[in-house]
């Protein structure tokens, strides 16, 4: 995708003051890696926002607070959902064709998949995501500054590129489009994306998505307090992995590997759930503060 700038887009192009909770919850749920037990709370959603699919464009929320932007989303007209639901999402089932009609039971429902996603997905590690979307923040704004916008722009992954006047994204499809003086709004991502993403009909102003990964802190001191094995599987779980994966990660044997989420466990720095047959481990927010 091509995207043409004018001086008043240069002008009015400007990044997300905090991270927004609608896109780090559908990206999320868009990327299929969640715990599939999970589904019966999230059922609406996930019926919705299906991985290898377009997201629907009615989810375009650029509020920060959560509860507004998912009024938001929820008060989209009936007639735009049922359109955006038979071009993108094809079959429907009965419940899509509850919500495509408008009907206040599926709203409701879609309300509370909502909340439910956002608690169990999102929450334990919000804090987190704060920081790290704050510290990407200030990072660009530094480089803004240094360097200029356009080095700015070219930069935030390697799929954009900026040749004046027109920014770059790899998406897998050409076209070109003009902001006509409405700028860009930029979101570093901290969930579920893998690339760039672009939603242009976002009001009042097209929104451009990269992809952030949270920086992986070095604390020796942590070393010294925990050990360098405990170190590193604390940090490992900072993505949620198996207890097989994370012995394959860290370079340690699945006993030993156990015996360290346990105690991490224990000490309340990790989370633990059975999904099947395998047992996978998670940072809690005391953990994320330890690592921090």
């Amino acid at each position: 995708m091509t995207i043409l700038f004018e001086l008043e887009d240069l002008a009015r192009t400007r990044f997300a003051s905090a991270p927004l909770p609608m896109y780090e919850l559908v990206f999320t749920v868009h990327s299929g890696d969640w715990d599939r037990l999970l589904l019966p709370q999230i059922r609406p959603l996930a019926e919705l926002v299906r991985p290898g699919r377009f997201i629907p464009d009615f989810f375009n929320s650029a509020k920060p607070d959560f509860d507004e932007a998912v009024c938001q989303v929820l008060e989209v007209p009936s007639t735009r959902v049922r359109d955006q639901i038979a071009s993108m999402l094809g079959t429907t089932s009965p419940w899509l064709r509850s919500f495509a009609a408008g009907t206040p039971a599926a709203r409701q429902d879609l309300r509370s998949a909502f909340r439910s996603g956002f608690r169990d997905l999102l929450g334990p590690n919000w804090s987190q995501t704060r920081q790290t979307f704050e510290a990407e923040v200030r990072l660009r704004s530094s480089q803004a500054v240094t360097r200029g916008l356009g080095d700015l722009l070219g930069h935030l992954h390697p799929s954009i590129s900026w040749t004046s006047p027109a920014l770059h994204v790899e998406l897998g499809w050409d076209t070109e489009i003009s902001l006509r003086g409405t700028g860009m709004l930029i979101v570093p991502v901290l969930n579920g994306l893998t690339r760039p993403a672009v939603a242009m009909f976002a009001e009042p102003q097209p929104l451009l998505f990269y992809p952030v990964t949270a920086p992986q802190p070095s604390g020796a001191s942590l070393e010294l307090a925990l050990g360098r094995t405990r170190t590193l599987v604390l940090r490992a779980l900072t993505s949620e992995r198996t207890t097989t994966e994370l012995a394959k990660h860290v370079g340690i044997s699945l006993p030993t590997a156990s015996q360290h989420a346990t105690a991490l466990r224990t000490a309340g720095f990790v989370s633990t759930h059975r999904n099947g047959r395998s047992v996978r481990h998670r940072l809690t927010r005391r953990g994320w503060e330890l690592l921090n």
